[in-house]
C-alpha cells in the first residue's frame, strides 16, 4: 500500500523536488523510488540535565515583534517559504525562542508537545553556540523529556546534548529527490520542526 502510494504521489507531482526523513525501514522503499540520502539525522530524547553549561548566547522568550525577523532568518536558512508554518508557531508551540545580537536575530527554536515530550524543532542558529543556547533556554522551560532530530554533521551539538541527559534513540536518513542537495543553508539547519515536515 505506502509503495503504491507514494508511486501516486510522484506521479501527480512529476519532478516536483522532494526531501523526508526515511527510516531504515523505508529506506529502500525510497531508494527504489530515485530519493538518494543527502544526510543523516540522529534522533535523540531524555531529560536534560544541565550538567555542561551553554554557551553565554543571550536567548530570550520570542514576541509578536520577531516575527519577520525570524521569517528572513528561516527563507534563508531552509531555503524554501515556510511562511505559511512558521506564523503557526506561536499557537503550536509551548515555547518559542529566539536568539539576538545587537538587535538581530541570530536564531530561533520552539519546543511543542508530542506524547510525554517536548520536540524541539525548528532549531536554527547562526553557529552551535547559539543552537546550544536555545535548547538550554527551552529545557528550563519544560518540564518533560526533550526529543529531536539533529544532523549527524552538527557533531559538537550531539556530543554536548548526550552529555546532558539527551541520549540516541535511533538515526534518519535525510533524503532528496529531484534536487542535487537540500536547498538552504545545512550548517545553521540543526533540527527539523518535524522528520515529516522539514
Amino acid at each position: 500500500v505506502g509503495r503504491r502510494l507514494m508511486r501516486h504521489v510522484l506521479e501527480e507531482f512529476g519532478d516536483t523536488p522532494l526531501t523526508l526523513h526515511a527510516t531504515a525501514n523505508g529506506q529502500p522503499l525510497y531508494e527504489q523510488l530515485d530519493f538518494t540520502e543527502t544526510s543523516r539525522a540522529e534522533m535523540v530524547r531524555g531529560r536534560f540535565t544541565f550538567a555542561t553549561p551553554a554557551p553565554a548566547v543571550p536567548v530570550r522568550p520570542a514576541t509578536a515583534d520577531d516575527l519577520q525577523a525570524i521569517l528572513r532568518l528561516d527563507l534563508e536558512v531552509f531555503g524554501l517559504d515556510r511562511t505559511h508554518v512558521i506564523t503557526r508557531l506561536p499557537a503550536f508551540a509551548d515555547h518559542l525562542r529566539v536568539a539576538e545580537e545587537n538587535g538581530e536575530i541570530t536564531g530561533f527554536a520552539a519546543a511543542w508537545p508530542n506524547m510525554d515530550t517536548h520536540v524541539v524543532g525548528p532549531l536554527i542558529a547562526r553557529d552551535p553556540a547559539t543552537a546550544k543556547a536555545l535548547i538550554a533556554s527551552l529545557a528550563a522551560a519544560s518540564d518533560r523529556p526533550l526529543r529531536t532530530d539533529i544532523d549527524v554533521r552538527h557533531t559538537s551539538l550531539l556530543s554536548w546534548v548526550k552529555e546532558n541527559g539527551v541520549d540516541p534513540i535511533a538515526t534518519n536518513s535525510v533524503m532528496i529527490r529531484s534536487l542535487s542537495d537540500l536547498p538552504g543553508d545545512w550548517r545553521r539547519r540543526f533540527a527539523p520542526l518535524t522528520v515529516a515536515a522539514g
